[in-house]
């Protein structure tokens, strides 16, 4: 149950990185209906988290995806309107490589190469700003904490 879970759900998410462009998808659900985030989703019972994400990717966006070194773990809580917790989860994002081309299938409206420079500028969940500038951070060797 993804509403007002007993405990954490587990997701993972791929951060796809080419010509400092990183991949985002639209969310089609909620939470966060509507804005730009990582591709990938939630890890089921007995699944490895490379399987995981692995099977994510090939439903979201219908390529193939090497899963790569961890590039962020973050967590997400959603409390409704009476403070109580809606959504939490615990969330590991790999860098990754795609085969193919990227489209928006299950669980994503769309799909674009957004510029590490114009997330700012770009409808996107909290962590995508902090990760976009840890990446542009390793890039120019001034990696923020």
């Amino acid at each position: 149950m993804r509403r007002y879970p007993e405990r954490p759900l587990v997701g993972v998410g791929a951060v796809i990185v080419r010509d400092r462009k990183i991949l985002l998808v639209k969310r089609a659900n909620e939470p966060n209906k509507g804005k730009w985030s990582v591709p990938g989703g939630l890890v089921r019972r007995g699944e490895r988290l490379e399987e995981a994400l692995e099977r994510e990717i090939r439903e979201e966006l219908g390529v193939e995806v090497v899963v790569k070194d961890v590039a962020c773990v973050t967590d997400e809580v959603i409390l409704d309107e009476n403070g109580v917790v809606e959504y939490h989860y615990v969330i590991i994002d790999f860098f990754a490589e795609i085969t193919g081309e990227p489209r928006a299938m299950s669980d994503a409206e769309e799909v674009a190469w957004v510029e590490l420079d114009d997330i700012e500028s770009v409808d996107v969940v909290d962590f995508v700003k902090k990760l976009a500038a840890k990446i542009e951070g390793a890039v120019t060797g001034t990696y923020l904490r």
